[in-house]
């Protein structure tokens, strides 16, 4: 009996134990402040309407830009890993408020902004690993204060901005990197310069906020692959010369900004608003330690290689060279599902071609990778969907995996599918083909005596046809030779009639005795 109650209060205590440890990891979970921001290592050159970017090997560029003066074309490094600054080759061009986006070239493009005297159509290319830089096909309407973002497509796209012709633009230009071109889009639904362009985790490219006369809380989605536009729910509060990015839990973060157009004139927040492109959904984090530190507008903010975001220069009364970090908790990762939509024709025949369909899921990302192998060929495909002609004979149980954008893979989804010999590999199939070939062979040797013997009567009855040629010349000389003799007897008789004749006509003349 003591045992039995020993048993039930450890149960008892391990029950509590693990509500306990699952609540202090919720609790631990919900407390922790994200984003959570920190001060590092300031930025050289203080400006703001700089464009701030990352490069393909983790360093943040900061180009262009202004101090309240002229524009620069000062360009610098930083360094996460080492929280340090570089000098970079400075762009063919200064300017300020251009717009920013990097290639899948690795190339970063600098489009337009205003040079000091004039707003511009220059497209300056920098070229992180040579450090060097080049000019492309200008954009064909310039523009200043305009948002780009790249497409899956690899093309560029530039909404909005102000231009000599239109104040409040609502342009798309598209700029294709392979061929150095531009075209046009579908135009924004809503005008504006001064906004924010970021592209979600979901392909569309969306562009937030902005200025037409005042500040702007809308949100419009732009979907390369349709040209199509769609509106989504607006932001908590308009503002415009705010910094937008993609953090690392593929959300979309709305940092800093104000609502003034005049440059570096306030109000500056230092709030940090946040878009789930899954639910449509804006949230403002309630932390303290989640707001920046420093309150600024016309600053630029990229996420680095290392998943932290960094907010980079602005103004706020004066132009800054701060550089703030902002960590982001990142959710506990749910891996995919992966399933098998179809295999067909099942079962099938050696060297029939079999057709391959599946797809995955992913509540908390998106699929990133696709794996399917067979129990007996090992891997076969890479794809969504493919068609194979070359499984082995046998009855194979297939493997369908999905990997998510996180780096997670699902567990394997299975089918059965069996695959026959080819009917020719029968053994009866074979014997059958023996015989039948036996039989036709015999057909043939049957076909060809029947032929000889063909030839045999075609020689017969030519050479009765020659014979019956040969009596019928006979019978027509013998005929011949008859009336010949018939004609001879003729004369015969005639030569003895008339001899008679003659005879006995001398004798009737001659005296008697």
């Amino acid at each position: 009996m003591k045992l039995k109650v020993t048993i039930v209060y450890i149960c008892m205590m391990i029950g509590i134990l693990t509500l306990s440890l699952a609540q202090l990891k919720l609790g631990f979970a919900m407390d922790t402040p994200s984003p959570s921001w920190r001060t590092k290592t300031a930025m050289p050159t203080a400006r703001g309407q700089a464009v701030v970017i990352t490069g393909d090997e983790g360093l943040i560029y900061v180009m262009g830009g202004l101090d309240g003066g002229v524009p620069f074309s000062t360009v610098e490094a930083y360094n996460p890993l080492t929280d340090t600054w570089t000098a970079k080759m400075a762009m063919p061009e200064t300017t300020r408020g251009a717009a920013v986006a990097k290639g899948l070239n690795g190339i970063i493009y600098v489009i337009g902004g205003f040079n000091g005297t004039s707003k511009s159509t220059a497209i300056q290319a920098y070229n992180t690993t040579s450090n060097t830089w080049s000019k492309k096909t200008p954009i064909p309407v310039e523009v200043w204060m305009a948002g780009a973002a790249v497409g899956d497509d690899g093309k560029i796209y530039v909404f909005g901005g102000e231009s000599y012709s239109t104040f409040y633009s609502n342009k798309t230009q598209i700029y294709d990197p392979t061929t150095d071109t531009w075209t046009n889009g579908t135009h924004m639904p809503t005008s504006r310069s001064l906004l924010g362009v970021a592209k979600g985790p979901d392909g569309l490219i969306y562009a937030v906020g902005g200025c037409n006369g005042s500040a702007l809380s809308v949100v419009e989605a732009y979907d390369p692959s349709t040209d199509t536009w769609t509106e989504k729910a607006p932001m908590p509060s308009p503002k415009l010369e705010f910094s937008l990015v993609l953090g690392p839990d593929k959300k979309i973060y709305a940092i800093g900004g104000g609502t003034s157009y005049g440059n570096n004139i306030g109000p500056f927040f230092n709030t940090v608003e946040i878009y789930d492109s899954k639910t449509d959904m804006w949230t403002i984090p309630g932390w303290s330690e989640s707001t920046m530190p420093t309150e600024r507008k016309e600053l630029g903010a990229a996420l680095g290689n290392n998943g932290r975001i960094y907010a980079i220069g602005g103004a706020n009364g004066v132009y800054v060279s701060t550089n703030e970090e902002a960590s982001i908790t990142l959710p506990e990762n749910i891996s995919p599902t992966a399933y098998i939509d179809s295999v067909s024709p099942n079962p099938t025949t050696r060297g029939q071609t079999v057709s391959f369909v599946g797809h995955g899921n992913d509540p908390d990302g998106s699929i990133s990778a696709y794996k399917w192998r067979s129990s007996i060929d090992g891997t076969i495909s890479t794809a969504t969907t493919f068609s194979l002609s070359t499984l082995t004979n046998g009855t194979h149980t297939i493997y369908f995996s999905v990997k998510d954008s996180s780096g997670a893979w699902s567990e394997e989804a299975t089918a059965t599918v069996t695959v026959n010999k080819p009917i020719t590999e029968d053994p009866i199939y074979q014997k059958l083909q023996t015989l039948n070939q036996t039989l036709n062979d015999k057909i043939d040797d049957l076909m060809q005596q029947n032929a000889n013997l063909n030839d045999k009567i075609d020689d017969l009855m030519q050479q009765n046809a020659n014979l019956t040629d040969k009596v019928n010349s006979l019978t027509q000389k013998i005929d011949l030779i008859t009336l010949e003799v018939m004609g001879a007897s003729a004369v015969i008789i005639v030569l003895v009639l008339v001899t008679i004749a003659v005879a006995y006509a001398s004798k009737r003349r001659s005296p008697s005795v």
